[in-house]
């Protein structure tokens, strides 16, 4: 059989691409390429767009909010001065306390206003006299006030929302950019009836405000409704040249003071609006009494704190002449119905506390009667007081590896190691601390010995310290079987009045006192009666005092820890208000 190969039907046409196939692929190729420039063109233009235009609204947002918040938390915290310090069409400056503090500081006056940062003339400035912190001591006095001048660029727009703020210590003013290509800015002022600020002011059609105008210094604690409407801008043209926009700026609002009633351009334009209302009106419509306590807390030896009353009217202005009784809950007042109130209206008084216990916040108040129009109308305030020493309740757990706060004496070494606090020698050793001023109190020491206590070594809790010949002292000392073997000996516990020589109140029946086991020495002193007990610490406390005993002899004084033996360790030492 014959096998013939097969012959292919397709042959290569290897003579190349006609010239005219060359002009039609090369025109396609041109097509296509100017389809996709305009389509990148065209999506450049959309995405250039789309980015103005979110710009424009964060701007607009961020303004609104700003203010709209602003007015809303004016005068919370405010103890001097208005809560509103100036208001006009463009600009609005309000005081609140930001971060909670119960002190008005410099950057809590804050002013928002429009201005073109490339203005090369300044408007009239408008002032605000504000009261701050000025000097950092925490508290707002009457003296803190100076007045500052506030310029802005108001040529032509676009401007820079600003937030002002004073500077501490001088009579300069920071701005800060809030947001910027902002068109146009008015806001507009109601009071409680409806009635538009400031007073005759024109108004149009829908009985809005017409501005240029400024709220006069009375008006401004009338304001309860405010409205801002903001006309951002685009930072560049719109791209697309066909593109137009025109319109008129609304009749003597700020963007028309350099002389521009109109626009056409191809900038994109958007309006914002917002209503509010401050939410912090006084109580009070005819005044207040702010109340400061200086210095406060009070801590021991210090007995007494001033108390100025400052009784101030409903635009934030002192009154003078008026007497403001005192109150208080604790401690005493005195006087407790003041002097005439100064031109600026203050008056003070002084709140004394005794100690009695280690600490104690006592409610003072004040009350006086401010005239209005012929009739009397009473104002009230209140403030807490605190008298602390240390923490308000005594303690220490040697923790921190110093013994600071103690004062050491004797001839026997304190040291404070592995967070107690030790006796390292033979001899007398006495640590005191507290407050001199205390009178009915509970202490209590967690004690450890190392080794026997001979005859007439001892360790104890004083209570009540005059100074190093009298007190009053829990004494834990040997019995029998002293300077033997450490779990032989037999101790008691003792009441002693010390007077250069000790006189022993009371003592208890005998009982062990394990060598270097933790126990527990408690004892108070409340009027007259002055009572101990001893348990192991790892016990329960026992319900009833061990020993009992009265004495009239010392009526206040501080604690302390004394000691007549080799090696003794004291530790978590705490101090309360007698029970």
């Amino acid at each position: 059989m014959n096998l013939s190969p097969k012959i292919s039907r397709w042959k290569m046409n290897e003579s190349g691409f006609t010239m005219t196939e060359l002009l039609v692929g090369s025109a396609i190729s041109l097509i296509l390429l100017a389809l996709v420039a305009g389509i990148i063109s065209s999506q450049k233009s959309t995405f250039s767009r789309q980015s103005q235009l979110g710009q424009m609204q964060a701007n607009g947002r961020a303004s609104i909010d700003f203010v709209t918040r602003s007015v809303q938390n004016a005068g919370y915290n405010v103890t001097r001065g208005k809560r509103f310090l100036a208001a006009s069409d463009h600009y609005i400056t309000m005081v609140f306390d930001d971060d909670n503090d119960g002190t008005i500081q410099n950057d809590e006056v804050m002013t928002y206003a429009v201005s073109n940062p490339d203005s090369s003339t300044l408007s009239t400035p408008f002032s605000i006299s504000p009261y701050f912190d000025d000097d950092g001591d925490g508290e707002v006095d009457s003296s803190e006030t100076r007045t500052y001048q506030i310029s802005l660029g108001l040529e032509n727009p676009p401007f820079h929302f600003y937030r002002i703020t004073p500077d501490q210590g001088t009579s300069a003013v920071t701005k800060s950019k809030v947001a910027r290509n902002i068109d146009n800015l008015i806001i507009r002022y109601w009071d409680k009836n409806g009635n538009p600020l400031p007073e005759d002011v024109a108004t149009d059609a829908d009985e809005n405000p017409i501005p240029p105008y400024t709220l006069a210094a009375s008006e401004l604690n009338e304001i309860r409704k405010v409205t801002i409407e903001v006309v951002t801008k685009s930072k560049d043209e719109d791209p697309n040249v066909n593109y137009v926009n025109s319109g008129t700026y609304y009749t003597g609002s700020v963007a028309t003071l350099g002389g521009t009633t109109a626009y056409s351009d191809r900038y994109h334009r958007e309006t914002y609006t917002a209503v509010t209302s401050p939410r912090n009106l006084v109580t009070a419509p005819w005044g207040k009494i702010n109340l400061v306590a200086n210095p406060t807390p009070i801590n021991c030896p210090d007995t007494s704190t001033t108390i100025t009353a400052s009784v101030l009217d409903s635009e934030g202005t002192g009154i003078d002449g008026l007497n403001v009784n005192f109150n208080t809950s604790d401690g005493t007042v005195s006087p407790t119905t003041s002097s005439p109130t100064s031109s600026t209206g203050e008056t003070t008084t002084t709140l004394t506390y005794d100690w009695s216990s280690p600490s104690v916040t006592a409610t003072l108040s004040a009350n006086t009667l401010i005239d209005v129009d012929g009739e009397e109308y009473p104002v009230f305030s209140a403030i807490p007081v605190s008298f602390e020493s240390g923490t308000g309740i005594f303690q220490e757990f040697f923790t921190d590896g110093d013994s600071d706060g103690w004062t050491e004496g004797g001839t026997a070494n304190w040291n404070v190691a592995s967070q107690q606090y030790k006796t390292a020698s033979n001899g007398f050793a006495s640590s005191r601390n507290g407050c001199a001023s205390w009178q009915d109190y509970e202490a209590q020491v967690d004690i450890k010995r190392n080794g026997s206590l001979g005859l007439n070594d001892y360790v104890s809790l004083v209570l009540r310290y005059q100074n190093d010949n009298q007190y009053y002292m829990a004494k834990i000392s040997c019995s029998s079987n002293c300077g033997g073997s450490p779990n032989d000996d037999l101790y008691v516990l003792e009441l002693v009045i010390y007077d250069s020589v000790e006189t022993v109140l009371v003592s208890s029946t005998t009982f062990s006192f394990e060598n270097n086991t933790y126990y527990t020495l408690k004892a108070s002193a409340n009027g007259d009666e002055l009572n101990a007990k001893f348990w192991k610490e790892s016990d329960t406390e026992p319900t009833d005092w061990d020993i009992t005993a009265t004495d009239t002899s010392y009526s206040q004084g501080e604690i302390a820890l004394t000691t007549i033996t080799s090696t003794t360790t004291f530790d978590n030492v705490i101090v309360t208000p007698a029970s």
